[in-house]
């Protein structure tokens, strides 16, 4: 999945935008350059199909298209803010090529509608040049109208381009970037992308072998498409716990000592900005754990091992999931079936 992001208009000039309680061009990038970082942070490939500065209005839309096309993107996003007339329209609203409801534009204005604005659905687009000269599926988001203050107010209450930048985020994520399990080729990729900062911190810091790592990374997040690392970056099932960072609520599912299972509800679970940060942090949490305010370490027997077999199941025995044959599904299923200790040499 290529996805192409046009922050809507250039910067000043010809094209560039209404100007109301803010001005569009500037906002426009503040939404889309913090959406580009978040679908980065997920590994997914983006195109910066921006133009800052035309000569005119249609060289400026013939530009951005040109980038689209060149990059032979899968999906067009286009983030605009409205305005009207009368400045008392409010809402978002979204464009597509015969007002089609794609999954994607439903998505994106339903999660801006939780923000507090007025949901005016989805609008027939196709007079618009880059949804109808853009080969891939294209999709123009009116974030909000910036002539009406009640709007305005709403957008910076809720979080400004950080909170319309998620709301677009995550409902690609549950929409776009949605996948199974993946092919064997993004399986691969997901191993290469985790093992090459499980490997770098590993010989930085010797904390956890990085087979050990990739393992619990691809069995904790079904290969990065659980709930959890799609919507809050987390490869590693792991609670609040002393987290001061962000943190994601969902249920938990436990697994009792005679093999029952039973649901914690409104859990806690640290949330990151990016796969990195998880990775790095699940092993600092390995290295610092303690419940007895540090004077013993609950994971100490895996610090610095560098047997798999033995860190694995040390990992079990001191208590890092309740899941019955964990440090095993870890062994057998994962490092050995992919060859993952290749990554502790």
């Amino acid at each position: 999945m290529i996805i192409g992001v046009n922050c809507g208009h250039t910067i000043e000039g010809a094209g560039s935008g209404a100007v109301g309680f803010l001005k569009e061009s500037v906002h426009t990038r503040f939404v889309g350059n913090a959406l580009m970082k978040k679908l980065k942070n997920a590994n997914v490939e983006v195109i910066d199909c921006t133009v800052d500065h035309a000569g005119s209005q249609e060289a400026y839309l013939e530009k951005a298209v040109q980038i689209a096309q060149q990059a032979d993107i899968d999906l067009f996003i286009s983030i605009h803010f409205n305005a009207s007339g009368e400045h008392k329209a409010h809402g978002v609203e979204a464009y597509t090529y015969g007002g089609k409801r794609h999954n994607e534009a439903v998505a994106i204005c339903s999660h801006l509608q939780k923000l507090g604005f007025v949901n005016r659905g989805i609008k027939d687009g196709s007079g618009l040049y880059v949804i109808r000269k853009t080969k891939a599926k294209a999709i123009l988001i009116e974030v909000c109208f910036c002539d009406n203050d009640e709007d305005i107010a709403i957008y910076k209450r809720a979080g400004a381009q950080e909170a319309a930048a998620d709301a677009i985020f995550n409902a690609l994520c549950e929409t776009a970037l949605e996948r199974k399990e993946g092919t064997e080729d993004s399986r691969q990729a997901f191993i290469e992308v985790v093992g090459k900062i499980a490997r770098k911190d590993w010989l930085e810091r010797n904390i956890l072998l990085p087979s050990v790592v990739i393992a619990q990374a691809v069995k904790e997040s079904a290969w990065g498409t659980s709930e959890l690392a799609r919507k809050a970056n987390a490869l590693f099932g792991i609670k609040r716990n002393g987290w001061d960072g962000r943190i994601y609520v969902k249920d938990a599912t436990e697994q009792r000592a005679d093999g029952s299972f039973y649901t914690v509800e409104q859990t806690q679970w640290r949330a990151y900005d990016s796969w990195e940060q998880s990775i790095l942090d699940h092993n600092d949490y390995i290295a610092q754990r303690s419940t007895d305010g540090g004077k013993t370490l609950r994971y100490a027997p895996v610090i610095g091992c560098g047997d798999y077999t033995l860190a694995a199941r040390y990992l079990q025995i001191c208590g890092y999931a309740t899941a019955h044959g964990y440090a095993e599904s870890l062994i057998h299923d994962y490092i050995e079936r992919y060859q993952l200790m290749r990554f502790d040499k």
